[in-house]
């Protein structure tokens, strides 16, 4: 019994040993820097709505930051003029229809004379010229009347449903001419930020599984993704303008709200990320404890991402080696 007990106490002493070694040494890892880049919100799309009738505003329906109503109608135009003349063509038409019925008439009973010879063949003709001259006239007066509805239908100034209004330029009782700008009209259910990135940035950002941007006004995260990346490149600034969507919005979607994007960029060769605690720091230099004792000098570089971490670099360091996380600070 006593045998068990013993062997028992001594493999837990090993194990407790063991883990203590594991805590006091650390694997070097490859340091990244987090690029910081700011942009902001704004509209998927905007468009501007023109009239393309002269005629005076009779209502408008949407305000600066309405949405537009399912009817897609942002206002009105007055139409009085065009309905007058819709009247006028249709009453052509039925004048017409009794004329082209009446010639239709003459010429069967005409058929029927001159078959008899009761009549000459000259007025059969004269009555076909006159009925195809009423059909040619109603055929023109239903093209004029698609005209006349078209110019009717373009009094509605339509606006594609559910975007909003970001800017209105007309009041009802306003003359409207052809060409005049009425209003400016965003889409935003989806949000777009722009960024311009080095092409080494792009590459990174193309690679991340999920793409997220920190809004610091609203202390929150938005999921987004890539919409699209310029072919072009710009030689001022050597970088490629990149637009990422943002689908979901913690709040309602506007524009002007600060995204800020982080991409974790690889340091240069021989950097790594170490805890704090590994570093032996003097008055101008500081190391790395190896495993084995060797100290290895290094360069502070700065703050690591997560907290109590440093960046550090060294030609002398490789990514994997293992060092010790809570050396004695010996002084130097």
């Amino acid at each position: 019994m006593w045998r068990k007990i013993s062997f028992l106490i001594l493999i837990l002493t090993l194990v407790c040993i063991e883990a203590a070694h594991c805590e006091k040494v650390f694997v070097a890892k490859a340091a990244k820097r987090h690029v910081h880049m700011t942009g902001f919100t704004r509209p998927r799309t905007i468009i501007t709505v023109s009239s393309e009738e002269n005629a005076r505003c009779i209502a408008v329906y949407a305000d600066v930051g309405d949405v537009i109503k399912p009817d897609g109608v942002f206002a009105r135009l007055n139409s009085i003029f065009v309905d007058l003349d819709i009247r006028r063509n249709l009453e052509k038409q039925e004048a017409i229809k009794s004329a082209v019925t009446y010639y239709s008439k003459e010429a069967e009973r005409y058929r029927s004379l001159i078959a008899k010879d009761y009549a000459a063949q000259t007025t059969l003709d004269a009555l076909k010229r006159d009925l195809d001259s009423a059909r040619e006239e109603i055929d023109a007066l239903k093209v004029e009347e698609m005209i006349l509805r078209e110019h009717k239908n373009r009094h509605s100034i339509v606006a594609p449903v559910g975007w909003r209004v970001i800017e209105r330029y007309i009041e009802p009782g306003e003359l409207v001419h052809d060409g005049d700008e009425l209003a400016k009209i965003g889409n935003f259910n989806v949000l777009l930020v722009s960024f311009a990135l080095t092409p080494s940035e792009l590459i990174t950002l193309q690679k991340m599984d999920k793409i997220e941007l920190e809004l610091p006004e609203l202390n929150q995260k938005v999921a987004a993704r890539i919409e699209y990346v310029s072919p072009d490149f710009d030689s001022e600034m050597r970088k490629i303008e990149v637009e990422l969507a943002i689908d979901t919005f913690p709040v309602e979607k506007r524009g002007g709200i600060r995204a800020d994007l982080y991409l974790p960029m690889e340091e240069a060769k021989g950097a790594i990320v170490v805890p704090e605690s590994a570093l032996v720091q003097g008055y101008e230099e500081a190391f790395l404890i190896r495993e084995s004792g060797e100290e290895v000098p290094v360069i502070v570089m700065g703050d690591g991402y997560q907290r109590g971490t440093k960046r550090v670099r060294s030609k002398d360091i490789s990514v994997g080696e293992r060092f010790l996380t809570n050396p004695p600070q010996t002084g130097f």
